[in-house]
């Protein structure tokens, strides 16, 4: 096995660097690309916004640790062996937030079921409402059709 010298292989790097006039900044974690969300809070209730947050965070809840690296050589060379060696402190954080994305989508997707199916039920009970307010003014019908008969039988005492 042949012994890997990294200090010497850094120094190289370190002068690499210098003699190409690169700089830390273009080392910036600003260079990974990520989409910002911005919040669209409601100030009610929109059952079509609850649906459309459930379906992104079903689709995206998992955090990918490493973005792709594009560009120079040696910077990507450089950001994989500063990957490597923050390895061990990023890879739990990102198990947790993906343990908590995951259990964040599922219950917003279960509000979201819980609410449809609350809907549903109430159109049920507003149909049946419906169907009973229809039956009682027929009801009704029937009494004022009832009493107006009785007033004229009343009349025709014999």
């Amino acid at each position: 096995m042949q012994n890997i010298n990294t200090e010497e292989i850094m120094k190289q790097i370190r002068a690499e660097i210098k003699e190409k006039g690169l700089n830390s900044s273009m080392l910036s974690f600003e260079e990974i690309p990520f989409q910002q969300e911005i919040s669209h809070a409601e100030q009610n209730f929109q059952l079509v916004s609850l649906q459309q947050s459930a379906e992104y965070l079903n689709i995206r809840n998992q955090i990918e640790p490493y973005k792709p690296l594009e560009g120079n050589f040696l910077i990507v060379f450089i950001k994989k062996i500063i990957r490597k060696l923050v390895k061990f402190y990023i890879m739990p954080i990102i198990t947790e937030q993906n343990a908590l994305n995951l259990h964040t989508a599922n219950a917003v997707s279960q509000m979201n079921l819980y609410i449809q199916e609350q809907q549903k039920k109430m159109n049920d009970l507003e149909t049946k409402q419906e169907v009973q307010r229809q039956t009682i003014q027929a009801l009704q019908t029937q009494i004022k059709a009832l009493q107006k008969e009785n007033r004229e039988l009343k009349g025709l005492k014999l």
